[in-house]
């Protein structure tokens, strides 16, 4: 588990104290229906789990071993027996013969497992609602605030700030969706044996699903690992879109373009050998950090490919690392990105004199569609018309408007009067509420 990164709820879902309180919330949630069924008489002591003492230490001690006065002690070899070697004394004498019966081992832990997935999407979907919270106050604060749009990294035509952040808030309305939608689908558990053909009668499955807030499927020794993938898949997304956010304010903080820059602390040093280093490390860092969770949804579409028949370890292992790495790795991302993008400093000084970069390139397409309008040429002529000024002040940085008014092929056809109404950033920015009514609502 990667502690570094690790914020305290996320973190005990996935422990192994966690893992091991949720199997035996499993078995107990079975034997209560057993009990229930009229299967025994003896009660189940509904305060249970809370008297008992999981100590995961001694359990992978069962497990895996241990030295005693010099001589290795060989353990079992399997973590579920060790669970139950290590409560089932610790539970009513009575209770004890029937606990685990009629389950298998993945009867226990692809039930645990969904609890598990479930709590996670949890957190997770609240860590989405923080970091929408903060983007729609600063989308507001700049919603008005000019800068110019990029595609491929080239001026292209002006937004504003605000609606950068919007369209980044929209994106994550879509992933609160699929967070809904994946924990929806996650929320599955089976009872139903070594291979799927029920030891124990499938009422029972029914039964304890329901108390734990899952849907019965239909499985063989496991739930089939499509299930997995959807949780692994939908992490892999939202990561995908923080990675995205982040790498965005890298490019925005660039000293050439210095739009944006991060929280600073009065302490923080930038660099041991450059003092007037003010480097973007967060967004570096969750940039870096999100491409983890995209490879771990490929580990998981392997483990649903790979395995054989009714069952093999394939996906055992792998799971150990990739759903605690990815959960926890996001939810970490979550919370820095959220305090970097309330906290970073913005510099609309700094995005109108970049708008002016290209001294009025980027009004080019108006003057087209102009130079098309008045001519009746078609489209294409009046973009070749265009785009041989345009190109011309590409090179020598002359101002755009101006090479306009000097190019009879230009001026043959519009007014001056007419050319400058082309130069207009308002006009451009015009639908900006129409674009945050889309986005937050009327």
């Amino acid at each position: 588990m990667l502690k570094r990164y690790s914020q305290s709820e996320m973190e005990f879902i996935w422990s192994e104290l966690n893992k091991f309180l949720t199997w035996f919330r499993v078995e107990t949630t079975v034997l209560g229906v057993r009990r229930d069924r009229g299967e025994f008489k003896y009660p189940v002591p509904p305060d249970m789990i809370d008297k008992i003492v999981i100590d995961p230490r001694e359990i992978n001690r069962l497990e895996k071993g241990w030295i005693e006065r010099g001589v290795k002690k060989e353990g079992i070899g399997h973590d579920v027996i060790a669970f139950l070697m290590h409560v089932s004394p610790q539970i009513p004498e009575g209770l004890r013969s029937w606990l685990h019966r009629g389950l298998t081992s993945y009867d226990i832990v692809d039930t645990a497992l969904a609890l598990q997935m479930r709590d996670s999407i949890d957190v997770i979907t609240m860590g989405v609602g923080r970091l929408m919270g903060v983007l729609k106050r600063r989308a507001y604060e700049f919603k008005y605030t000019p800068e110019i749009g990029r595609t491929h990294g080239i001026h292209a035509e002006p937004i504003t700030f605000g609606v950068k952040l919007a369209n980044w808030y929209a994106e994550l309305v879509r992933h609160s969706w699929r967070l809904v939608q994946a924990r929806e689908e996650v929320s599955v558990g089976k009872l139903s044996g070594a291979v799927g053909m029920y030891t124990i009668d499938p009422k029972i499955e029914e039964l304890v699903c329901a108390r734990l807030g899952l849907k019965p499927i239909i499985a063989t020794q496991i739930i089939s690992r499509d299930v997995a993938a959807v949780y692994m898949s939908t992490l892999a997304n939202l990561a995908a879109s923080i990675g995205k956010i982040s790498v965005n304010l890298r490019l925005l903080s660039q000293t050439e373009i210095r739009e944006v820059m991060e929280p600073f602390g009065t302490t923080q040093k930038g660099s041991s050998a450059m003092p007037h280093k003010k480097n973007p490390v967060g967004s570096e860092n969750i940039s870096g950090l999100m491409r983890v969770p995209g490879v771990n949804y490929l580990v998981a579409l392997e483990n649903l490919a790979n395995c054989w028949h009714e069952r093999s370890l394939d996906n055992s292992g792998a799971e150990r690392v990739i759903f605690a790495d990815s959960s926890i790795l996001v939810d970490y991302a979550l919370a820095r990105l959220t305090g970097i993008i309330e906290n970073m400093r913005v510099f609309p000084n700094k995005m109108m004199r970049n708008l002016d970069v290209t001294k009025g390139l980027i009004f080019s397409q108006d003057v087209m569609m102009l130079v098309a309008e008045k001519s009746n040429f078609p489209r294409e002529d009046a973009h070749t018309i265009v785009r041989s000024v345009a190109l011309k002040c590409w090179g020598d940085e002359t101002d755009f408007f101006d090479a306009l008014c000097e190019e009879a092929e230009v001026m043959a056809y519009v007014t001056r009067d007419e050319l400058r109404a082309c130069f207009n950033l308002d006009a451009k920015l015009k639908n900006v509420d129409y674009i945050f009514n889309r986005v937050f609502g009327g």
